[in-house]
Formats: structure tokens, sequence, C-alpha cells
């Protein structure tokens, strides 16, 4: 497992809350604007609306030197262990085609990069749901990701933590974090993996672990946690009511935790503490109040942001995404 100086500040209000031992020499790798934060220099948009909590911008820091660069339409930020990729491009025609060029470009960047383990990645893409039966986009974006990683000789279960949210623009997004050594991919025990969701979800299963975790020098562990939802085995749970897939969602994050704290032999990832932070997205922006006081009554200190997006299945209400480190 990758032993990587990785560290992730979330500023949060006006105070800013370190999720890992910091040191002075850190560099950004990436910052994540969300809210009404200082824009700082890399910064990234993701695209989505803001909609609030006290989580307004995450920067991932590294402690070696960060070199930069960009093309057309993407641009890299890396240092001696870790490579950050953006790629942004208009999102039209037929979803499978745009994501298997992302995905073809991102794997040949990583490798020739010589960064060519996928430790997470977050997928943009605008109206996710729309289409029908096998048609739909999320589904045709799962063939397309599908067509490259298997182009590229990679098994759906060697895949990292991802995300995948619809974004209501015309452009498709993509961010990759890579590593010149492997992660270690973490499973959820209340839901079957993504890559063996049977047909009714589409002609290709999603590909993704639902959790990544990366070893760090002081001999701790980030793990980067995957959009989580109301899923249970692989059907959703609670459809029309949000605050009851909030719930669920909460169950498979702890069942989640548990199962990495004994996976690692970290009982200390076995819960949310001081080092964490999680991304909230909800598909009716009404509903984010709601959420968010059902997420504070679960986890009274947890910097969280709301974003409006839309989730990859229609009956789905709401998702959250993580980051921890113990």
């Amino acid at each position: 497992m990758a032993h990587a100086h990785l560290t992730k500040a979330a500023e949060s209000g006006k105070r800013a809350l370190v999720l890992s031992r910091a040191s002075h020499s850190q560099q950004a790798l990436v910052n994540f604007i969300f809210g009404p934060a200082q824009a700082v220099w890399p910064s990234t948009d993701i695209g989505l609306k803001w909609l609030g909590g006290d989580l307004v911008c995450e920067r991932w820091m590294a402690a070696s030197p960060v070199r930069f660069g960009h093309g057309d339409g993407w641009s890299w930020s890396r240092n001696d262990e870790l490579l950050a990729v953006a790629m942004v491009a208009p999102d039209e025609g037929d979803p499978a085609e745009t994501t298997a060029r992302f995905y073809r470009e991102l794997i040949a960047t990583v490798r020739s990069a010589g960064y060519p383990h996928l430790l997470r990645i977050w997928n943009y893409l605008s109206d996710i749901n729309g289409g029908d039966g096998d048609n739909e986009r999320y589904r045709r974006f799962c063939v397309g990701r599908g067509q490259a990683l298997a182009e590229a000789g990679l098994e759906d279960a060697r895949m990292c933590a991802a995300t995948a949210i619809g974004n209501h623009d015309d452009r498709f997004r993509l961010f990759a974090l890579a590593g010149r050594t492997p992660g270690q991919s973490v499973e959820n025990p209340r839901q079957v993996s993504a890559w063996n969701y049977p047909p009714i979800y589409g002609a290709r299963s999603p590909a993704f672990a639902r959790a990544t975790a990366v070893s760090l020098q002081d001999q701790r562990t980030a793990l980067l946690i995957s959009g989580t939802a109301s899923v249970v085995g692989h059907a959703t749970a609670h459809p029309g009511d949000v605050l009851a897939q909030t719930d669920e969602a909460v169950s498979n994050l702890a069942a989640l935790l548990a199962e990495a704290a004994s996976d690692l032999r970290q009982p200390g990832l076995a819960r949310f503490g001081s080092e964490s932070a999680a991304r909230v997205y909800v598909r009716h922006a009404e509903d984010w109040p709601a959420v968010h006081e059902r997420l504070r009554e679960h986890w009274p200190s947890l910097p969280l942001a709301g974003f409006l997006g839309d989730i990859c299945r229609r009956d789905l209400l709401m998702e959250i995404e993580a980051w921890h480190c113990a």
C-alpha cells in the first residue's frame, strides 16, 4: 500500500482544520474551492452549486515540492509521490464516447508520468439521469469507462474510490489522484461490490471501490471514501424519503469504517474524528437544510459541504463522500 506524504486541510468557516499532521514545507497539490473561500492557486471548480455547510475549501497538501502543467482541456500537478489530474470538456453526444476518451487519456497520462496507480476519481457529468433504460446517460458513462478499463487491462475490482454526480451545465469534469504505489481497496459488507451489480442496473456495471486506503509516512492511514448512498445489497432503500436515505447512508459509512478498521488493523478508522470531512450531494436544494440538520445529529463536529447535484440513480436523493485519517 502506498506510503505518501499526503495531507488534506479543510477550510471551515474562518478556522483552518488540518486533517493530518502538518509540515511547514507542505505545498498545495490541488485546492477545491466550494463556497465563499478566498481563491488560491492552483484552484479547482467542481462545477456544482455550493449549498452551505462549514466546509468551503479543501486543500490537498504534499510535503515535497509540487510542479504544475497543463494542456488542451486538462491540467496536472505532481510531486515525488502523487499526481493530480483535472480534465474538463464539453459534455456533448453519447457519454460513453466522452468517458472512454477521458479515461484513455487519464490512464495513459498517469502511466507515462510514472504514477500508474489510481487512488481517487471524481466524475461530474451533465444530465446524469437523462435517457431511458440502458440509454440513460449514467449507464452510458459506465459503458465508456468499462471500455477504457478493458483496453488498459484493468479489472473492475482493481479500481479505486470514485464519485459520479450529475451537474447542471454542459461540461464533463474528471479529477483524479494517482500514486507511484497502490492503495488498498475496502468494500462494505452491507453492499454488493459495484462491479458485481446485476444487469438490471445497466449493460456495464459500475467500476469503483467503496474506499481506498493510503498509508501515510507517519504510520497513519488516510481513507478516501467513495460516494455513498442509501443502497443496501444492490437495491435502493427508502425511495422518496430523503431523511431515511440520509440515515441509511450514515449506516453504510459506519459499516465501511468498521470494515476498514478491521481490514487494516487501524482501530482509529472505526469512526470519524478531528481529521475527517465530507461532501454531501442532494438532488433537491430545498432538502439540504433538513439533511444538514440530520447529519449534525449523527456527526456534531464533522466538517460538511453541501452541493446541488443529481445522484446516479433517479430514486436516490442524496449521497455522501468523505476523507478520513487515523
